[in-house]
């Protein structure tokens, strides 16, 4: 995901819970600071051949292991709660156009602006061009940071403002519970979304035998359309592996930590339990948000009780086979994890500390062994495109 952009003194500052609602799978990521964090491990787990190029390069190997969600969309900027009203009427005020205009959207005298429903979501159309709007809440935004409120609920009232002195006091928790505030996306690439996950469990029982590993046999039996919606991750590990060991060949430094990065962050999705199960985010089983209350609302809250602990990288006989067995690995974890979520839940009315407490109480073993292995997984995928490169000298 994109990191947010640092809004100007004249925009509204927000508070809101997050809480994802009518996604599809590919809307969820492991939240970019877990990429971040799982990428820089992976380059202290490399043999010595390699790791001086790795180690130099950390910072932009960490930064385009979130390159794959920002092909997917890219975050335009915030839309605070006073328009809310606005939008679920269907009005495009004029301050709302300026809000856009703002940001460096700026729509042609005749151009044609719509603002309308669309499978429970709402749409901003300019001409042709679209631009989702997705509801969050339970996080705190400020001048486009990202605070983490859960922990600071008995602190200090909240205070939020613009540098000119306008500024609205949040001191107690039902105000902050009731404010929301909505995202703005610019829609990439449609087709990037499938190669973030496979829901596995949608091929039969375990171990998932009627699916064939070859992509064209699985075309060949169940249909290119239904193989992509039902997710591409395994085949694009594959596919990058490749590509990186010809950027290793080529040279081109530059060329080689974007094509990592990126590498990187479709072998860490797979770690995750519900990028690869059809109940990706609790929906079949009443318990909507959680894939982002894991992954990004726990994890971001315990980041410093969260110690990865990857081994050194080695080489990976068959990139598709261990990409694969990566996914057999995080579906048996996918139960477990949906367990701790109702179990922290229970007697709680909201999603705050004490169910996140809770949560990863239960589960923050699960986010540790899977950042973990990811970490090392991620190593030893570079580590085989190395290989597979005839060993070049990196520089």
């Amino acid at each position: 995901m994109m990191k947010p952009k640092i809004w100007s003194p004249a925009i509204w500052l927000f508070v809101f819970l997050i809480s994802v609602i009518c996604h599809t799978p590919q809307a969820f990521p492991w939240g970019s600071n877990a990429h971040e964090r799982m990428t820089d491990a992976a380059c202290d787990s490399l043999p010595a051949e390699i790791s001086s190029f790795f180690t130099k390069h950390r910072q932009e190997l960490a930064y385009h292991a979130n390159d794959p969600d920002r092909w997917r969309r890219e975050l335009l900027f915030r839309i605070g709660l006073k328009y809310e009203k606005d939008l679920n009427s269907g009005q495009f005020t004029a301050e709302l156009r300026q809000l856009f205009e703002t940001h460096g959207i700026e729509f042609p005298q005749d151009a044609s602006v719509s603002l309308r429903g669309k499978d429970g979501r709402w749409f901003i159309t300019v001409d042709e061009q679209e631009y989702p709007i997705r509801k969050e809440s339970d996080k705190l935004y400020l001048l486009g940071d990202k605070i983490n409120l859960l922990e600071n609920r008995s602190a200090a009232p909240v205070l939020l403002g613009s540098e000119e002195g306008t500024h609205v006091v949040l001191d107690t928790k039902e105000k902050l519970l009731s404010l929301t505030s909505l995202n703005v996306y610019k829609t990439g690439d449609p087709s990037e979304g499938p190669r973030h996950f496979l829901d596995i469990d949608l091929y039969g029982p375990y171990p998932f035998v009627e699916l064939p590993h070859n992509y064209d046999d699985a075309v060949a039996k169940f249909g290119e359309g239904t193989v992509i919606k039902r997710g591409l991750a395994t085949w694009r590990i594959a596919n990058y592996t490749q590509l990186l060991s010809e950027a290793m060949k080529s040279g081109h430094a530059e060329k080689i930590v974007q094509t990592a990065g990126a590498l990187a962050h479709y072998v860490e999705d797979i770690h995750m339990p519900l990028h690869v199960v059809k109940n990706y985010n609790g929906q079949l089983t009443n318990q909507h948000g959680v894939h982002q209350r894991f992954e990004d609302d726990m994890v971001d809250a315990y980041t410093e009780q969260i110690h990865l602990t990857p081994k050194m990288a080695s080489e990976i006989e068959d990139p598709l086979e261990t990409a694969f067995d990566i996914v057999l690995d995080s579906y048996v974890y996918a139960d477990n994890l949906l367990h701790a979520d109702r179990q922290a839940k229970l007697g709680e009315d909201s999603y705050g500390t004490p169910y996140l407490e809770k949560f990863f109480r239960f589960s923050g073993w699960i986010a540790v062994q899977r950042m973990s292995e990811a970490a090392s997984a991620t190593a030893s995928y570079w580590y085989t495109a190395w290989l597979r490169a005839g060993k070049p000298e990196l520089k």
